[in-house]
This record gives C-alpha cells, structure tokens and sequence, in this order.
C-alpha cells in the first residue's frame, strides 16, 4: 500500500512468538532488546503512574464502556498492577497523585485553559468527566 514495503521492526519489547513470526519474513529481522515471556500480562511504564496520559494505566471494561485505569489508588490497584507492597500502597498512590498533579497543573498553565476529565483522550476509572482535573486530584489526595 503507498508504495511502502516493511523490511524490518526495531522493537523496545516482543514477545517470543512474535519474535519468531517476524523473522520467518522480514528481511531485517526484528530487532529488540527484551524478550518477554507469553504469559506477561502487561508491561509497565512510567506513564500507567500519572493520571490522564493516554496509554496509561490498564483498560478495563465497566457498565459497558472501557475506561482507563492508572496504577494507583482510588484509580486503579498498585498492588496487583505494579507489584507495589501494601503497606505503601497509600504513600505510593499520594505520590503519583502528586506528580500528576504538577503535570496538569503546567498543561494548564501553558494551555491557559481549564481542562476536564471530558478533555482527556479515554475516560478515566473513578473519575467524574465533569469535574476539572485539578479538582479531582486535589480531591482524591485529600481522601487519602
């Protein structure tokens, strides 16, 4: 299509199966620097802990519609999702309150304007799309 021909993929992570599929064809191979095992559930990344990020945090289907869920509380669960022990699975989820906290508060700030969970690109898992997304941080902080 377009007169594109795809010789090979550089890749962070693969799983072995498709490692294997891609160099059955490509010329170049796929080139990557970690294996993963077929059972991996999920690979995490820096930004599954901030809220709103798209991409981030796991997808999870509630009432209907799939919602994101990032991994810390009361978004999502760092404990199963991101191997975090219990006994800091508050302080932990403060943090990444905090941290995205400061993100949307520079968003805002160079944007000069306000934003909504409505404005994020996928709905966020206990989360209300028509509250301000600094009220919501703010406000989930607090209650822990």
């Amino acid at each position: 299509m377009n007169g594109i021909r795809v010789i090979g993929i550089r890749s962070a992570i693969s799983t072995i199966s498709s490692f294997t599929y891609f160099n059955n064809f490509l010329p170049l191979k796929l080139k990557c620097a970690y294996l993963l095992n077929e059972k991996v559930i999920d690979q995490i990344c820096e930004r599954d802990f901030y809220y709103g990020l798209a991409g981030s945090g796991i997808s999870v289907l509630k009432e209907g519609k799939i919602l994101k869920s990032p991994y810390f509380i009361p978004f999502g669960d760092p404990v199963s999702r991101a191997s975090i022990p219990e006994d800091k699975k508050i302080y932990f989820s403060k943090k990444c309150i905090l941290r995205s906290l400061l993100l949307w508060q520079e968003i805002i700030k160079l944007s000069q304007k306000e934003i909504y969970n409505r404005d994020l690109p996928e709905p966020i898992l206990n989360s209300n799309e028509n509250e301000l997304i600094i009220k919501t941080l703010k406000k989930e902080y607090q209650k822990l």
